[in-house]
C-alpha cells in the first residue's frame, strides 16, 4: 500500500511514505473490461466483485481468480427491480456516522489516499483506503457482496465530493444512503432523486440532505 522514498525538503534529504500504485486488467466472463487499471494493490477480490456489480455488469458473483496482473470475474446478470429507499432518515444517526473519526492510517502517512466505509446502523461493516475514491467504494461494496450482506439498510460513507458516478454505483448495488463531508454535484442530485437515494453532507455538526 505504501513505500518509503528519499526526497529533499527545503534542500534537506529525508524519507517519506508515498502510495504504491499498481496496474491490473479486469476480465468479466472472459471479456476484457479494464486495461491497466490503476489501483492500490490490496483487496483485489473485493474490488473486482464491487466493480462488476456497481457498474452493472453482474448481479451474482460466482468466482474470482487472480493471475499475476489479471483479475478474472465470473458470474451472471439478472435484471431486478430496484428497491428504493425509505428516506425517513434518523438525522441524529446520520450526523453521528458522518462525524465518526475513522482509521485513515494510510492517508495520515501520505495524504495520498481516499477511503470508503459501509455502516449498518451505528456499526461499521468495513473500511478501505485506495488511491482512487471509486476503487475504495468498489472495495467496500465488494466486501459486502462477498460476505452476503443485505444492502437494503446499508449506508455508504466516503471521502470526497459526491459525483454522478458514485450515485450510479449505489443504484446498481442497491445502496440508498450516501454520506460525505463534501458536496454533491447537480447530476448526482438528479439521479439520486429519481432513484430514491439520500445524499447527505455532514460537516461542522450539520447534515445537509440534497
Amino acid at each position: 500500500m505504501i513505500k518509503r522514498v528519499k526526497v529533499k525538503i527545503d534542500g534537506k534529504e529525508e524519507y517519506i511514505y508515498v502510495p504504491v500504485e499498481e496496474f491490473y486488467n479486469l476480465h468479466i466472463n472472459d471479456r476484457l473490461i479494464l486495461s491497466s487499471h490503476s489501483i492500490s494493490p490490496s483487496n483485489l477480490k473485493e474490488f473486482s466483485a464491487g466493480f462488476s456489480v456497481s457498474e452493472g455488469y453482474l448481479t451474482n458473483i460466482e468466482a474470482i481468480e487472480i493471475e499475476e496482473k489479471n483479475i478474472y470475474v465470473y458470474g451472471s446478470y439478472e435484471k431486478k427491480e430496484r428497491k428504493k429507499g425509505n428516506l425517513n432518515l434518523d438525522i441524529n444517526l446520520i450526523k453521528k456516522i458522518g462525524s465518526l473519526e475513522l482509521d485513515y492510517k494510510y492517508w495520515k502517512l501520505t495524504s495520498g489516499f481516499h477511503w470508503a466505509s459501509i455502516f449498518e446502523g451505528e456499526e461499521i461493516i468495513c473500511f478501505f483506503e485506495d488511491i482512487s475514491r471509486h476503487n475504495a467504494v468498489d472495495k467496500a461494496i465488494g466486501f459486502c457482496i462477498l460476505n452476503n450482506k443485505n444492502f437494503d439498510n446499508l449506508i455508504l460513507r466516503y471521502s470526497g465530493r459526491i459525483p454522478y458516478e458514485i450515485v450510479r454505483k449505489a443504484v446498481n448495488a442497491n445502496i440508498n444512503v450516501i454520506i460525505s463531508k463534501a458536496t454533491a454535484t447537480d447530476k448526482a442530485i438528479e439521479l439520486a432523486k429519481r432513484e430514491g437515494i439520500a445524499l447527505i453532507k455532514v460537516k461542522d455538526g450539520k447534515a445537509t440532505v440534497y
